[in-house]
């Protein structure tokens, strides 16, 4: 029977590819295990091979991978409805470590049922490719991020995403957000020192690009954090677009 537990699922499919009635129901009953994780703890570990398909239910996480000095290097944050092992891609081992930033729920449903549902329904399959497609966007934003903004750039790119996966419908004056990495994830994120990025959070407080108290973030002029880190809001937009008639359609 549909479960309502699935519906970060498809609330995030629903936004990358139309779905029916029938299509949604199909994806809250496709069955499924849940694990609760405190901050630090590792959700997929480097050579895993998961035989799941884990869905971030709540809370924020980050994958990362150690270089060969031991050195942590954050290639991305994951929030509600993200899918950490995609389909067409667990099948070989992991390259990634993926770390709980927060308390968050996961749910692992086995691969062979989420296969099954793909070849039995275009439109999923579809949308599965098109999370795929859009992960590997994110992915070289960050690239990007990297390489060519410098230490504001960089940390205000961060926030907005924070921002938009927070707020799914898009960030606007005023919006806030309680900060989920630390000083030193923030360095790992940005391949800068801590020194650095506390140096950087208290030259964008003093610009008037954020206000801080402690973790609690403020964003007093949306547009100003997004042309300082040319960071492009409608790449995000439209993900939560269908998924409202689905859960009313479900309800």
């Amino acid at each position: 029977m549909p479960s309502p537990i699935l519906l970060p699922l498809l609330a995030r499919l629903g936004g990358r590819t139309a779905l029916s009635k029938e299509d949604g129901a199909a994806l809250l009953s496709l069955p499924h295990s849940l694990r609760h994780c405190e901050p630090g703890d590792y959700i997929i570990r480097e050579g895993d091979r998961p035989q799941s398909c884990l869905i971030l239910l709540s809370g924020f996480a980050h994958r990362h991978r150690i270089s060969s000095n031991g050195g942590r290097h954050i290639v991305g944050i994951h929030g509600r409805g993200d899918i950490l092992t995609l389909p067409p891609v667990q099948l070989f081992p992991s390259e990634d470590f993926v770390q709980a930033l927060t308390d968050l729920r996961v749910a692992a449903i086995p691969l062979e049922d989420v296969l099954a549902l793909m070849r039995e329904r275009a439109n999923i399959a579809d949308a599965l490719w098109a999370e795929m497609t859009a992960e590997t966007s994110v992915f070289r934003a960050w690239i990007s991020n990297m390489g060519r903004r410098d230490a504001r750039g960089r940390i205000a790119y961060l926030l907005c995403e924070l921002v938009m996966r927070s707020y799914p419908e898009g960030g606007s004056d005023g919006c806030r957000l309680i900060l989920p990495l630390s000083q030193v994830e923030l360095a790992d994120a940005t391949g800068m020192t801590t020194v650095h990025v506390n140096r950087t959070l208290k030259a964008l407080e003093k610009a008037g690009v954020i206000e801080r108290d402690r973790r609690r973030i403020t964003i007093p002029n949306w547009r100003r954090l997004t042309e300082l880190s040319d960071f492009r809001p409608q790449a995000w937009l439209g993900r939560m677009d269908r998924h409202v008639e689905l859960e009313e359609e479900q309800g």
